[in-house]
């Protein structure tokens, strides 16, 4: 069979640019090899350049290579009159076909689990590449050329028409099993009918691409094989829907752009039909494609410019909804801060004159009337501190607060706070330290009073926190950032996770407040922290759990 013809009697015409010559006798081998080939470059490099990362962008990116390599390599074979080059060709084909097939197995682990086989499996992947490498050269894949009626053909050997058709049915069998597997389990049911799909489209695909080069092969009529390119149209336009409808590979690709993508590649594989018969033939099956397309652009748009309408009608809603509540914060602003300064006069009146009672400006006093008066004047300092409070709430979010920023050394205000705190602390049975450590002169640039406000909540909260133990304040330096610190540490109730991360907030106290009989506002330390970042530092909290005590930190910046 080899040999029968006389080579110079064929008149084999020359390949211009590889690709193109007279040699090429199909109707549609151009149209079935470029149109595919270009479609899967065209895709496939989209996806990967926008989902890098993503296992199934990058073997799919793979697959179309290779397919896309197998398609060039196989119309170069077409378009050829070399024998040596079409010989080299057809037998390093059998790689990038084993590859798509390695390729679309990767996709669909990716796609499904984002990764890849694990090492067991990739060593068979790899085990099945042997024979290739090793018998690829020699006669066990290409037996000979066939020179009978000039069709330029290579006579495949046992290692094409046996091994590798049956490893492609093993690798589309794993596919299917792998997915079948993955679909009926319970925590994909969600994503159930996108795995279908994809898959679907893949195993479609595969069984197009064999079954034409399988007919090629056994009919030895290549031109009924181009079929079979069509598949990787068909894989295409599955992954487009999954990336239209499931938002696959997290692209957000509109309907319009989609269809009209898919629109212009039809339009311009038209260039590829050889003859007027054809493009008729084929033209034909693009308008009915295109009316297809056509009614689901049109039924898309519609779609889109409803939800556009819809969005806007939301935002114009949630616009005034969002005046409205800023109006009314505003006036709840205002209203906290009217109603703080009213009732501020008539507090210090109470309390005003409840200690001039206590000290018996108006009369000696018996002692039976000195405890309620006491708690008079107390329950009036704790409702000046409450107002005091929503005061600056009111300023801080109006943006009123203001400060006087001076140097001081921090150290001394917080020995002074301390020293004044003491007394109430014994009172409850504690001990309240104070410790410095620091070799600067501890100079702070800030407001003095609003310092002060700030040091004296923080022991305030330690002490009402703590039923039994010590306080200890500590004022540390760090010279290398340039901060100083004042470390508030207690023996009290402590602080859960969840309170920790809440604690700065407004309205909010300590879990345990209500075992320990605290009362107060939960603004204390909300304006404790607004007032420390305004002046660039931030107070920070820390605990290893409830009734493992607390610790607060405040930091500013060292000037000295």
């Amino acid at each position: 069979m080899l040999n029968n013809i006389d080579t110079t009697i064929c008149e084999w015409d020359e390949a211009q640019f590889l690709f193109f010559s007279d040699n090429i006798w199909g109707d549609f081998i151009y149209y079935s090899h470029l149109l595919p080939a270009v479609s899967a470059l065209v895709v496939t490099l989209f996806v990967y350049f926008n989902a890098r990362s993503n296992k199934a962008a990058q073997a799919l990116l793979v697959t179309g290579i290779s397919f896309a390599t197998w398609t060039f390599m196989d119309l170069f074979l077409w378009s050829s009159e070399k024998i040596d080059w079409i010989m080299f060709t057809w037998s390093s084909l059998i790689y990038f076909e084993l590859f798509v097939y390695v390729g679309s197995l990767y996709f669909i682990y990716g796609y499904i689990r984002n990764k890849f086989p694990n090492f067991l499996s990739e060593l068979a992947i790899v085990l099945s590449f042997i024979p290739l490498f090793l018998f690829g050269h020699t006669s066990l894949n290409l037996t000979g050329f066939d020179f009978t009626n000039c069709w330029r053909e290579a006579i495949e050997g046992p290692l094409w028409q046996n091994y590798i058709y049956y490893l492609e049915a093993i690798f589309a069998a794993w596919i299917f099993i792998f997915a079948l597997s993955e679909v009926r389990k319970p925590e994909n049911t969600k994503r159930r009918k996108e795995f279908i799909i994809v898959t679907l489209g893949t195993l479609l695909f595969l069984f197009s691409f064999s079954i034409g080069n399988i007919l090629g092969s056994v009919e030895t009529d290549w031109e009924i094989g181009q079929i079979g390119l069509f598949g990787m149209p068909i894989l295409l336009m599955f992954v487009g829907y999954a990336i239209v409808r499931f938002e696959s590979f997290k692209l957000k690709v509109l309907t319009a752009e989609a269809l009209f993508t898919t629109a212009f590649i039809l339009l311009f594989s038209l260039l590829f039909v050889r003859t007027i018969e054809n493009a008729q033939l084929i033209a034909l099956g693009t308008l009915f494609i295109f009316s297809i397309i056509g009614f689901l652009l049109v039924r898309n748009i519609k779609r889109e410019v409803q939800q556009k309408e819809q969005i806007e009608k939301l935002a114009h809603k949630l616009e005034r909804a969002n005046t409205k509540l800023q109006q009314m914060d505003k006036l709840k602003s205002e209203f906290v801060s009217i109603a703080s300064h009213q009732l501020r006069s008539p507090i210090t009146a109470i309390s005003g004159y409840a200690s001039l009672l206590r000290e018996g400006s108006y009369g000696e006093i018996t002692n039976k009337m000195r405890e309620p008066i006491e708690r008079i004047e107390q329950s009036a300092r704790m409702m000046a501190v409450s107002i005091e409070d929503y005061l600056n709430v009111s300023r801080i979010e109006a943006g009123n607060m203001k400060y006087n920023l001076t140097d001081f050394s921090l150290a001394d205000q917080a020995e002074h706070i301390s020293d004044d705190l003491r007394p109430e602390a014994l009172k409850r049975g504690l001990v309240l330290l104070f410790r410095k450590r620091i070799e600067s002169k501890g100079i702070v640039n800030a407001d003095t009073g609003k310092v002060q406000q700030i040091i004296h909540n923080l022991i305030n909260n330690a002490i009402k926190y703590t039923q039994k133990g010590a306080i200890t304040v500590y004022v540390h330096e760090n010279l290398d950032t340039k901060k100083i610190y004042i470390d508030f540490l207690d023996t009290g109730v402590g602080m859960n996770t969840e309170t920790l991360h809440s604690i700065f907030q407004k309205f909010e106290r300590g879990d345990k407040a209500n075992t320990v009989n605290v009362t107060g506002t939960g603004l204390g330390l909300y304006v404790a922290q607004k007032m420390a970042e305004a002046m660039h530092g931030t107070i920070t909290a820390h605990s290893e759990g409830e009734g493992q005590g607390s610790r607060f930190t405040l930091e500013l910046p060292l000037v000295m």
